[in-house]
């Protein structure tokens, strides 16, 4: 057997033992040092994980619960009658009180030119009046055109005194 303290120029770096003997724990392979240790820091990162996990699903439920509750009923007792449906179609009837709202006049006005006849064609209905639109605009135009009568005769008769 060769000296390991003599040089040796055919020997190659790895071929041969190193001068200092290896032992026997670093060529297997290495053990935990403690296993339990281990096992209860992966059991806190995941419990942490998961708290982490609860708080944003319970972020996101408590927003969506918010926007549901915005969209419902203030009450569950609410009528129906308190919906308000916007219909793309163009309405050809009107009741009393959209009647009012489409001439941006009161119920009272609607309900006094039915009286004196200046709508005369309505239906009465359970509900109040059933007026058809081509009425309240025959109504609306022939009322502008008394007011602009009124204005011209009032505004003639002032220039002749």
């Amino acid at each position: 057997m060769s000296d390991n303290n003599t040089y040796n120029p055919n020997r190659r770096p790895g071929s041969e033992q190193s001068q200092r003997p290896q032992s026997r724990s670093s060529a297997a392979p290495r053990k935990p040092a403690n296993p339990q240790m281990i096992t209860l820091l992966s059991a806190v990162i995941f419990g942490i994980c998961l708290i982490i996990a609860a708080g944003m699903i319970r972020g996101a439920v408590n927003k969506l619960t918010t926007a549901v509750t915005e969209q419902t009923f203030s009450s569950s007792y609410s009528s129906p009658s308190t919906i308000t449906v916007k219909s793309t179609a163009e309405k050809n009837y009107f009741t009393a009180d959209e009647a009012a709202d489409y001439l941006n006049l009161t119920v009272d006005d609607i309900t006094a030119a039915i009286a004196k006849g200046d709508i005369d064609e309505y239906i009465k209905t359970s509900s109040g009046y059933s007026i058809a639109k081509d009425e309240l605009d025959s109504y609306f135009d022939n009322e502008a055109y008394q007011t602009l009568v009124g204005n011209n005769s009032s505004s003639s008769s002032d220039g002749e005194e």
